[in-house]
This record gives structure tokens, sequence and C-alpha cells, in this order.
């Protein structure tokens, strides 16, 4: 249930009061009726009512005092305030709304005409606070979307910017990977190309080194064979032990040459093989490009840019020396990388 709006009577002469109260007593108005303008400045101050009825002539403080010191009280200076006199100058009324009422009801009173003008006053009233919950809620609405609009858009550009640091991180990782590919197979290149220059002579090294084992091993079981059973124990130590270098070193000389023969593989394997000389990567684009792959559409399958791509395109045509796109398709074809 509503609060009952409160009407707070101010007036010096009894028989005004009881009229007044007598008039609203039938409404659902709290009546606060007061003969001392102290007192009534103090009352609206302590507890504000919804409306004031004002008496222009009174000992010690007039109506046009009261009402302006209700007015200069930010507690009270929204109270809608009705003049009451029977005083009907047009100078008196205009004092009146000058000082800050709202409306003038003459002496004596009509009951109908002051019952619709407390009325009206206090559905202004009634409205005017409406509002003003209204635009205190639609501020506060205003300002709380605003936070949130401000925060989404914090988060939205810090987003941003780790999108965009993780992809330089990406790039930054592309690149050194590249770079380290590169070192890969230039070291490739020159090991193979040392391995060319030098197989060869290797091969006869370890030929030679064999056969000089092979004599010296010779030699020993001649020696051991030739030794009565009474000999010195140290010399037949000498011998063992000389027998056993020459096996060591002879599993080591053999060693080197099963490296030399691995190697001389790997070599025959990457002159039949020239994609070795690309990159995993390289060689995810080379086959999505076989595949009839845009560069959009491969960039979207390795969640990169399609400039990064290109830039892929481009290195393998000047890995493989093939300058257009047909040829470098038909090469891969040819070298069984198509899907």
């Amino acid at each position: 249930m509503n609060k009952p709006q409160t009407i707070l009577i101010v007036d010096d002469q009894q028989d005004n009061l009881r009229l007044l109260v007598n008039i609203l007593k039938n409404r659902t108005y709290t009546v606060r009726p007061t003969r001392n303008a102290y007192q009534g400045l103090m009352i609206a101050q302590q507890e504000a009512p919804d409306l004031i009825l004002l008496d222009i002539k009174m000992p010690e403080m007039d109506g046009y005092e009261v009402c302006r010191q209700l007015k200069a009280d930010e507690r009270t200076r929204d109270i809608p305030i009705i003049f009451l006199s029977a005083l009907d100058d047009v100078d008196d009324k205009l004092q009146a709304f000058e000082a800050g009422g709202v409306d003038y009801v003459s002496k004596p009173f009509h009951e109908a005409e002051l019952l619709a003008r407390i009325e009206t006053h206090l559905t202004l009233r009634h409205l005017q606070q409406a509002l003003q919950i209204a635009n205190e809620t639609l501020d506060s609405k205003v300002r709380l979307r605003t936070e949130e609009l401000a925060e989404a858009n914090r988060q939205l550009q810090a987003e941003i910017e780790r999108r965009i640091r993780h992809q330089q991180e990406k790039d930054r990782l592309l690149t050194a990977v590249s770079r380290q590919s590169e070192q890969l197979r230039a070291m490739t290149t020159w090991l193979v190309e040392s391995q060319q220059k030098s197989n060869g002579a290797a091969i006869d090294l370890y030929q030679e080194i064999r056969q000089d084992i092979t004599l010296a091993q010779s030699n020993l079981e001649v020696i051991q064979s030739l030794l009565a059973p009474d000999s010195s124990s140290i010399i037949a130590n000498h011998l063992e032990n000389s027998r056993r270098v020459l096996e060591k070193v002879a599993g080591q000389i053999e060693q080197a040459r099963t490296s030399i023969h691995q190697a001389a593989i790997a070599k025959e394997e990457l002159t039949d093989n020239p994609l070795v000389m690309l990159s995993t990567r390289e060689r995810e684009v080379l086959q999505l490009m076989v595949e009839g792959k845009t560069n959009v559409d491969i960039a979207n399958l390795l969640s990169v840019t399609p400039a990064t791509v290109y830039t892929y395109s481009k290195r393998i045509r000047n890995k493989l020396d093939i300058p257009d796109l047909p040829g470098l398709i038909k090469f891969a074809m040819e070298n069984n990388l198509s899907a």
C-alpha cells in the first residue's frame, strides 16, 4: 500500500486551520497543522511534507520569508507551496510566485477549487519525483553500460594485442626454424661434397691399414708358434697383449669403413631425392599446392598468413631452382609428393 501524502498547513489563525483540516480530513492525506512560522520551518526540514499550504500574513515572519527559506534549503526546495491569503492584489500574487510558490488561493476558500489545486500540485510533485528517479536510474544504467562497454573495449584491445604478439611469435619462430633448416641443408650439402671429395681416399687408406694389421697378426701367430713351452711368461704375455691391441684396432677400422659406406649411401639418397633439401613445413606447403589449394586455403590449414605462404612458395622455388608454379608442381609429382 502506498504511503499517504502529507500536507503541512502553516497559518496563525485558528479558524483557518480548523477549516482547512475539516476540508482535508475526509481525504487520504496526512495533515500537519501549525500556527507558528518557525515551527512550520522546523517540521518541513525534519519531516519533508509532500505539499505546504502557507499563509502570507503572519506575525514575526510572513509567508514570503518562510517560502524563501524553504527554497534556500536543499532538503525542502522542491516541496510545492500554495500561498493562502485574503489579499487579492496582483502585486501580492506576483510576490508570492517570486518567492517560490507554485500557486495562490484567495480567502475565503472554495473547497472544490482548493482540493483541485492541491490534487494538481501533488500529482505534479509525484510526476516530478518519478521523473527524477527515472533520470537517476537512467544515469545509473548509462554509467553502468558505459563501464561495461569500456571494459569490453579494453578486453577486445587486449585480445587484439595478444593475437598480434602471438602472430609475431609465430613469425619469429618460423623465421628461426627456417634459418635452422637452411643451416642444416647447407651443412648436409657440405658433408655430401666433402664425402664426394674424400670417399675414394678414405677407402684406399682403410685397405692399406687393414693389410698392415693382417700382416702384423700373421707375424704374431708365427712367433707364438715358435715359442718353446718353457719360454718366459713375460714374453708370452707381451705377445698376447699385442694381439689383442691389433684386434681392437681392426674393429675400429671396420667401424670406420662401415661409416664411410653408410655416408656413401646417404649421399646417393640425397642425390636421388632433391626434396630432402626442403623443410617439413615447406614439404607440407608444396604438397598442398600440388593438391590445388590456393594460398588462402593453405594459410587457413596451416594457421599462417597468405603472405607467409607466398614466402614459403618463393623459398621452395629458389631451393629447387624452378621459377614457375606449373614446373614446380610437375617436379613434385615426378618425385612422388602428390596426394
